[in-house]
């Protein structure tokens, strides 16, 4: 598994111009869960293959970084 910040992963899908509501419908969440993990508070410990899959594949298909430089 690839190593992946995913406050950094939220907040560079929405500076490609995602919504939170848009991320989480691709990753099954709600907003505010992704309100959440973007500012850190929730759900990053342990997250769930859906989560990690669903902005990996966000990531990707906007060509965002997943990680800092």
């Amino acid at each position: 598994m690839v190593f992946m910040d995913i406050p950094f992963t939220i907040k560079c899908l929405r500076e490609a111009g995602l919504t939170q509501t848009q991320i989480g419908k691709e990753i099954k969440l709600s907003q505010a869960s992704v309100s959440d993990m973007e500012a850190g508070k929730a759900g990053i410990k342990r997250p769930t293959y859906q989560v990690i899959n669903g902005l990996e594949r966000l990531a990707k298909k906007h060509k965002v970084q997943t990680t800092p430089p």
